[in-house]
């Protein structure tokens, strides 16, 4: 049996993100998909990165510049995350659908029932 330190595993994980992230900036080519801008584009994961089984999904990320990341009120992934999904469903129908079922597996999969 390999023992790892945890140390060793948060680089490893780092790593694994960092490559994540530059695949998806890279396939958006580097802009933000909203507006266009290249200014810090930040990939942003739809389902948290948290959720281990959806991290690497190339279908649950997408590059938005730092004011649609976190910034803008009117629409940001974290500060207005309705608008987001809104603008989502409208312009990235695709993604919008792959999130709503994986919201609903993960719903469904924590025992909260819903209609």
């Amino acid at each position: 049996m390999v023992k790892i330190s945890i140390k060793k595993a948060n680089e490893q994980q780092r790593e694994a993100d960092d490559a994540f992230s530059t695949f998806i900036r890279a396939r958006d080519n580097w802009c933000c998909v909203l507006c266009g801008n290249d200014y810090r584009p930040c990939a942003h994961h739809i389902i948290p990165r948290e959720r281990k089984e959806f991290r690497y999904c190339e279908d649950n990320a997408l590059t938005l510049c730092i004011f649609h990341h976190k910034f803008s009120r009117i629409i940001s992934a974290h500060n207005n995350p309705l608008a987001f999904f809104l603008w989502l469903q409208r312009f990235k129908p695709l993604f919008y659908a792959v999130a709503v079922e994986r919201t609903k597996k993960i719903l469904l999969d924590d025992g909260i029932q819903f209609t």
